[in-house]
């Protein structure tokens, strides 16, 4: 588990909490807290601020931005709208609005409340870099070379990389679209491969995927983006190196895996083909228990599901959408969906609410490519006994997860489930949370995956869980 250490700042954000300093002064205080990840510092001086001014937007958009941190949505959302009642202007709140937006799926909101908030104050660097994505071809390339030159390369080391391999792959694909569907827009099935981890006595699904004529067993991963694979397999497709990339994941080691991405002209997976596909390829020997990983959000423009107990994958056209439609459009209420649970979308993770035992709800990522269900150590501490299990072991990407410890009896609660668990391992998931942006307090594996039928729709943020009977 990680400590903080008490540091000079630490020990002054939490001397101002009965300071008597000024609004503007312990917001300001807050907002370092909350950069610097003191989330419960920066509750507490948040609560002072609307105690003393309770009129205040910037109170109110700050206490937004900590609840958003902390995963709660609906109570950050209040805290925006009021915010933006008090001050129509308030660029921050603005921006606020548009990241709930953002991960509720109704991403035409999102894109105009980003729009104005840019509009009000386009020199925010959040508001700035989140208006910058969105932006097309050279464009978006200048805004965030821009953007780069706002970030603090002694602060945000780590974020300034991963923007510049960002801009050179931009760069390189010259406008090129990728992952482009080439076969038809219909119905179809891919059987699902049974894969086993003779080190662990664990089962996963994947999929037979050709890249340019070259057959891999690909694992099917939920909690994954995109296509990769290692060198070797790389190379045996013939994939070159169009730009330099690093890879982060589940592990402890601080190095990432180092890799590159390119370009293979051909993917097929069962009768789905796509062109010009992004694969992302690590100097590591092996990733994950087979050839590689695919993540499900390579069949986006589909409704997705898994049927673990049949062995399929089955994809069907979404209701409403057309290839090649790149409009940007909010969250359908359709009347063939109503039996889905919507989900919270951040880039590709899907986040499920869930209740732990007794917990407030809490957030839990979709992920098939785990081999166990896994839960936060702060939240495990909340609702059971817990103690470190030295026997045990966790593997990422990024290596060993050094400190594991062992639940008590809990239950899970999702989507209108309850499921009994008698232990789960519980991890830091403090780097996870930090890379989110908000509060993931758990990862659903495949062990309790598998027990349903999983039908995702990521265009409208929802998910349907079909229990199977026994």
């Amino acid at each position: 588990m990680r400590f903080q250490a008490v540091t000079p700042l630490a020990l002054a954000l939490a001397a101002s909490a009965f300071s008597g300093a000024s609004v503007e002064d312990t917001l300001s205080l807050a907002r370092k807290a909350l950069l610097h990840e003191g989330i419960a510092t920066a509750w507490k001086l948040s609560q002072k601020a609307l105690a003393e001014a309770p009129e205040s937007a910037a109170a109110h958009e700050l206490t937004g931005e900590v609840l958003f941190r902390r995963g709660d949505f609906a109570s950050a959302e209040r805290e925006f709208n009021l915010a933006t009642k008090l001050d129509p202007n308030f660029a921050l709140a603005l921006w606020g609005l548009s990241r709930i937006a953002e991960c509720t799926s109704m991403r035409k909101t999102a894109a105009a409340l980003l729009d104005r908030a840019h509009s009000i104050n386009p020199k925010d660097p959040r508001i700035f870099r989140d208006w910058a994505a969105r932006l097309p071809g050279p464009q978006h390339i200048q805004a965030l070379e821009q953007y780069a030159s706002m970030v603090d390369p002694s602060r945000n080391e780590k974020e300034l990389e991963d923007l510049r391999q960002h801009i050179r792959l931009d760069k390189a694909l010259q406008g090129r679209a990728v992952m482009a569907l080439s076969s038809g827009y219909q119905k179809t099935e891919v059987p699902l491969l049974n894969l086993f981890n003779s080190a662990t006595r664990t089962l996963y699904y994947g999929l037979e995927v050709s890249l340019g004529g070259t057959r891999l067993r690909l694992l099917l991963d939920t909690g994954a983006s995109g296509i990769l694979i290692p060198r070797w397999a790389a190379v045996r497709a013939g994939i070159a190196e169009l730009a330099g990339a690093t890879f982060g994941g589940v592990g402890d080691d601080p190095r990432l895996s180092v890799g590159y991405h390119g370009i293979v002209d051909r993917v097929r997976i069962g009768d789905v083909e796509f062109r010009d596909a992004l694969i992302s390829v690590s100097n590591q020997d092996s990733v994950g228990t087979a050839d590689g990983l695919i993540g499900t959000n390579v069949f986006a423009q589909f409704l997705v599901t898994l049927d673990f107990a049949g062995r399929k994958l089955r994809l069907d056209p979404l209701p409403g959408y057309h290839p090649g439609d790149n409009e940007l459009h909010d969250r359908m209420s359709l009347p063939e969906l109503q039996h889905f649970a919507p989900v919270y979308r951040f880039a590709h993770l899907l986040l499920v609410p869930t209740r732990v035992s007794d917990s407030r709800e809490v957030l839990f990522v979709l992920d098939t490519g785990a081999d166990r269900t896994v839960v936060s150590y702060d939240m495990a501490a909340e609702v059971s006994n817990v103690s470190r299990n030295d026997r045990m072991r966790l593997q990422g990407i990024n290596g060993q997860v050094a400190d594991l410890y062992q639940t008590g009896n809990m239950f899970l609660q999702f989507a209108g489930f309850r499921q009994r668990s008698p232990g789960m391992t519980a991890v830091d998931m403090w780097p996870q949370s930090r890379n989110v942006g908000t509060e993931v307090s758990g990862f659903l594996g495949l062990p309790v995956l598998s027990l349903f039928t999983l039908t995702i729709d990521y265009r409208d943020g929802l998910v349907h869980f079909d229990r199977q009977q026994p």
